[in-house]
């Protein structure tokens, strides 16, 4: 099975577990929702460029909550769709510019604390979506076919929760190298990074 046919499979096993979900909840039970925000991106391990600005985005999509342990601790599969990207200001002036989207599937294991306070942590995985770029001085533009084709990484973060809402912040640092080889010997080993700040709602 190829990797993109996995990720689709995957993804469509996600949705119906969310739908499966759905029938069995009620209060103090597992919780589906929807989450929406704001998100900043950059990319780091550049050792070609400088002067590096982040790209600011949108992200959103659903997500499940699981809880156990009391309702303290919960697991909280999510997918999405997340903007990432960045500039650089190379040293001769040329400036570079990339905006990159990514179909996103964090897992975060979540601990409640004093009932409201929302810790969480975990690892994600992301298809790539669509990207361009382009590039002062250089003919042509980067298009998708110069980037690779999955991402991963880990994220933390916190925020608060009331009853179903909740108002989160995270912080994402990507583990592959997202260029392929033609596009590194121009600008080095790029990885994501990125911020969102989230509301959630869940039902």
């Amino acid at each position: 099975m190829k990797p993109s046919s996995s990720f689709l499979f995957a993804s469509v096993m996600f949705l119906a577990g969310l739908c499966s979900l759905n029938a069995q909840m009620t209060d103090g039970r597992p919780r589906i929702g929807f989450k929406a925000g704001v998100n900043g991106s950059s990319l780091y391990d550049d050792a070609n460029a400088s002067d590096k600005k982040s790209r600011l985005g949108i992200t959103g999509g659903i997500f499940a909550q699981v809880p156990f342990v009391k309702g303290r601790m919960a697991l909280r599969p999510e997918l999405l769709f997340a903007t990432k990207g960045g500039a650089y200001d190379f040293a001769n002036g040329d400036r570079s510019d990339f905006k990159i989207n990514y179909i996103e599937l964090p897992i975060s294991l979540e601990y409640r604390l004093l009932g409201f306070v929302n810790l969480h942590a975990g690892g994600y995985a992301a298809l790539l979506a669509s990207a361009d770029g382009t590039i002062e001085g250089i003919p042509g533009t980067l298009s998708k076919a110069d980037f690779e084709e999955f991402d991963f990484g880990w994220h933390a973060g916190g925020g608060i929760d009331f009853g179903g809402l909740g108002l989160h912040f995270r912080l994402s640092r990507g583990l592959q190298k997202l260029d392929t080889q033609s596009a590194i010997q121009l600008f080095g080993d790029l990885k994501n990074s990125a911020w969102a700040v989230t509301l959630s709602y869940g039902l």
